[in-house]
């Protein structure tokens, strides 16, 4: 077990355990709190001398994006054809305002209010 390492950068001595944290898989630190910030380390800037702790945002073979796959339930495709756009609502307002029922009132005034 390593018991002491030293920062590759700019040769502090760093403790064991924030090599195996922070380096890489031989315990190399290659940036510590002396010589850069922690935001940086963070992100990898101790794992190799060519990293400088800028987040990556996406690593080729590395970071390959994964489909998502929804699947949709009866009850989705229930509740999506029970709803009303607000155009739709504004479309039947003049036949809701002729008729004696005013049951869909309420729920224009609470999607006008959102």
């Amino acid at each position: 077990m390593v018991s002491a390492v030293t920062c590759q950068n700019c040769g502090a001595h760093v403790d064991a355990q924030y090599a195996r944290v922070f380096g890489n898989e031989e315990t190399e630190v290659h940036a510590c709190r002396n010589c850069s910030t922690q935001g940086a380390i963070a992100n990898g800037a101790a794992v190799d001398a060519d990293r400088d702790g800028t987040p990556l945002v996406h690593r080729p073979d590395v970071d390959e994006p994964v489909k998502a796959v929804f699947h949709e339930t009866e009850s989705d495709t229930k509740a999506d054809e029970d709803r009303l756009t607000l155009e739709e609502m504004r479309e039947q307002l003049p036949t809701i305002q002729d008729s004696t029922t005013d049951h869909c009132d309420d729920a224009f005034a609470a999607l006008v209010a959102e």
